[in-house]
């Protein structure tokens, strides 16, 4: 499903204030805890991992989140137990050793590629795993086009052919998972309505989502259309947004996730105005 000329409550244009509001679902850049830590904090039986080098805002608070990324360490069953029996004395190293280990017999020896389609597939054999997380938090970066952005043809093109492949490598690795999940894609802004100078477009406001995947009931495009007049742009530019970020994530951690509106609220602070949008049905 696409969802189109929605945005987070950010109306200005830095990629950094833009992608910490978007990961940490206030209208504040400095808000140092993500939603999603947010909602597992209200939750028993739900599990997260990030699939990336450092351990991401959207995942960050008090509630312990795993990480995990390609990397070139080879730890024999006898290095691993000596390492295991150097961290036995201290209860804060020996947890996060063990957790470590876990990972990587769950990632089923995983190879180095740092490519986002081999880190898709990773995100599928972990929550495959018996006893693996069952929410994962995937980046792609990339979308920045400035210049020869194209159509079929291009930087964009390029773009969407990596998260198309990353898609297929994903519902690949989940297999019958796959019936049971739901995939959201969103970014910190849109792009302007018009082409510049470079054959690209600049930073801009209304934007568009996706949720997919096989627990999504039915394909279609949901909008609030404003159109694309110049008198209808958002200060001329944008295309103007209509439909909140939020509504939709709270939608899905709804009928998904089976959340009540308190914690929706808690998940989100301060949106106790923006209502859950059914996406899934």
């Amino acid at each position: 499903m696409f969802v189109h000329a929605c945005a987070t409550g950010y109306r200005s244009r830095s990629h950094f204030d833009g992608q910490k509001i978007l990961e940490n679902g206030s209208t504040d850049p400095f808000e140092p805890v993500g939603w999603l830590n947010r909602f597992l904090k209200t939750q028993q039986s739900n599990q997260a991992i990030a699939i990336d080098a450092g351990l991401p805002l959207i995942a960050q608070g008090d509630v312990k989140v795993s990480s995990w990324f390609p990397h070139k360490l080879k730890a024999k069953e006898e290095q691993a137990n000596l390492l295991a029996e150097m961290f036995q004395s201290d209860a804060k190293l020996s947890a996060n050793f063990e957790e470590a280990m876990k990972l990587e017999s769950m990632s089923m020896g995983g190879n180095q590629n740092k490519q986002f389609t081999n880190l898709a597939k990773q995100a599928g054999k972990f929550v495959s795993s018996p006893n693996g997380p069952n929410i994962v938090v995937l980046e792609l970066g990339g979308w920045d086009t400035h210049s020869s952005q194209g159509a079929e043809k291009g930087r964009l093109a390029n773009q969407l052919n990596k998260f198309d492949q990353g898609m297929a490598a994903l519902k690949s690795a989940l297999g019958e998972k796959w019936q049971s999940t739901v995939v959201i894609a969103a970014s910190e802004f849109g792009r302007t309505a018009a082409e510049n100078g470079t054959k690209g477009t600049d930073h801009g406001t209304g934007n568009a989502m996706l949720v997919m995947g096989g627990a999504v009931q039915r394909s279609r495009v949901l909008s609030d259309w404003p159109g694309l007049a110049s008198n209808q742009l958002y200060q001329g530019r944008d295309l103007q947004p209509t439909l909140d970020v939020r509504a939709v994530i709270k939608g899905v951690l709804e009928q998904h996730m089976g959340a009540d509106q308190t914690t929706l609220n808690n998940t989100f602070p301060e949106t106790q105005n923006i209502q859950p949008i059914r996406v899934l049905s």
